[in-house]
C-alpha cells in the first residue's frame, strides 16, 4: 500500500484507496492557500522562465500529486497564481483609478506609484509571468488578462478619463492609458529581465519623467 507524505502541510494520501469523491480535508481551503502564498512568492523572484510543473510543486515544497491534488493541473497552478498576484494589486489598483484634480497630478501621482512598483521589483516580475505563461498557453492568456493586465489599464483609464473631455470617445481613454502603461512596463522588462542594466543601460526614471511630460501635453483638461 502506498502513501504520499508531504511534512510541510501534513498531508497523507493512501494511493490504493483514495477518498470517496466529492470529500476534502477539514482544513483543504487553508492548505491549499497557504501553498499558493508560497508559489507566488516564487514566481516573483525565480529566474525560471516558465517553471515546469515538478519545479512549481518543489517550490512550493510538496510532492508533484500533492500539487495536483489541489489544482488539478499545471494550467490550473498558473491561473490560480495570476488571481493571488490580482489579489495582491487590487489596493495599487484602487489608488491608480482614485481621481486627481488636475491632468498634470493624475499622471505625475501614477508616475510616483509606479516608481514604487519597480522599487519592489513585484511589478515587473508579476507582469513577466503573466505574459510569458498566457502567450505560451492560450488556456491562461484569458486569466492574465483578467487578473493583471486589464484591471491596470482599466485603473489607469478611470484616472484619466476625467481629463479627456465629456465628447472624448472610449477609446481615447484607453489610448491614453497604453501611452503611459505599455512603455514603462517594456523599459522595466528591457532593464530588469532582459539584462538591459548590462548590456543596454538606461535611466528608468529619466525615462519615466519623459513619458510624463509627453502624456501631461496630450491630455487637455476638461472643459464645457
Amino acid at each position: 500500500m502506498a502513501f504520499t507524505n508531504d511534512t510541510r502541510y501534513g498531508y497523507f494520501q493512501e494511493a490504493a484507496m483514495p477518498r470517496p469523491l466529492g470529500r476534502r480535508n477539514p482544513d483543504y481551503d487553508e492548505k491549499r492557500d497557504r501553498l499558493l502564498h508560497d508559489l507566488a512568492e516564487f514566481v516573483l523572484h525565480t529566474q525560471l522562465a516558465r517553471p515546469s510543473f515538478r519545479q512549481l510543486a518543489q517550490a512550493g515544497g510538496v510532492a508533484e500529486p500533492t500539487l495536483r491534488h489541489y489544482f488539478g493541473d499545471r494550467d490550473n497552478v498558473a491561473r490560480a497564481i495570476l488571481a493571488v498576484l490580482g489579489d495582491r494589486a487590487a489596493p495599487l489598483m484602487a489608488a491608480v483609478s482614485h481621481p486627481t484634480p488636475t491632468p498634470e497630478q493624475a499622471v505625475d501621482a501614477y508616475i510616483d506609484l509606479s516608481r514604487a512598483g519597480v522599487a519592489n521589483g513585484a511589478f515587473a516580475r508579476a507582469h513577466c509571468f503573466g505574459l510569458v505563461e498566457g502567450v505560451a498557453d492560450p488556456a491562461v492568456g484569458p486569466a492574465y488578462l483578467s487578473e493583471l493586465l486589464e484591471p491596470s489599464l482599466a485603473a489607469l483609464e478611470a484616472r484619466l478619463s476625467t481629463h479627456l473631455g465629456q465628447d472624448a470617445p472610449p477609446e481615447r481613454a484607453r489610448a491614453a492609458a497604453l501611452m503611459l502603461f505599455a512603455p514603462m512596463l517594456l523599459a522595466v522588462i528591457h532593464q530588469q529581465l532582459l539584462g538591459g542594466q548590462v548590456s543596454a543601460p538606461m535611466d528608468l526614471d529619466a525615462v519615466f519623467s519623459e513619458l510624463a511630460a509627453l502624456a501631461r501635453s496630450a491630455i487637455a483638461p476638461v472643459t464645457d
